[in-house]
């Protein structure tokens, strides 16, 4: 009896601290920060959720399950041969990172990218080469249209997945 009574109270309490995680998401990522396998950044509204997952991939699902967008970085590698020892060293995609205008997936000490935000041609294209100066990605948010923007502060929009409406 004691132990059925304590499985029901750890069950409430992790109930509870599910709920405390989901108001507490965040649909933001700054400069510096990163995302890990398994971490993600939602929507305020819940809608789209953008998760590194375990396999490498960054995928936007849409109402907790609709894949709408991906790094295509699942189960990619990359190996090199160690010049000194000659080992032959494996990376995987395992971060989203963010520094000043550049938004990648990389391994998990940063060396090698496998996918990155081509913020440059976006930019062109949507500012028509017209790009304001100054214009650094500082912040990612993830938006209640589905869009996932990367954010100059003040300034605008440098990169976005082009997901909104889907």
């Amino acid at each position: 009896m004691l132990k059925k009574t304590a499985l029901i109270l750890m069950a409430i309490f992790m109930l509870q601290l599910a709920d405390i995680s989901a108001a507490s998401a965040k649909n933001t990522l700054a400069v510096g920060e990163s995302l890990t396998p398994g971490q993600m950044l939602s929507s305020p509204s819940g809608r789209f959720n953008l998760v590194m997952q375990n396999d490498g991939n960054l995928v936007l699902y849409k109402d907790a399950g609709n894949p709408i967008w991906d790094t295509n970085t699942d189960d990619a590698e990359y190996k090199w041969r160690d010049p000194i020892t000659g080992r032959v060293i494996y990376r995987s995609p395992q971060l989203l990172t963010l520094t000043p205008n550049l938004l990648r997936v990389t391994d998990q000490f940063k060396d090698y990218t496998f996918w990155r935000a081509d913020v440059q041609r976006w930019s062109n294209e949507h500012y028509q080469g017209n790009v304001p100066a100054g214009l650094i990605g500082d912040t990612l948010v993830v938006q209640d249209d589905g869009n996932v923007v990367l954010y100059a502060t003040g300034k605008g929009p440098v990169w976005a997945s082009n997901t909104n409406g889907r």
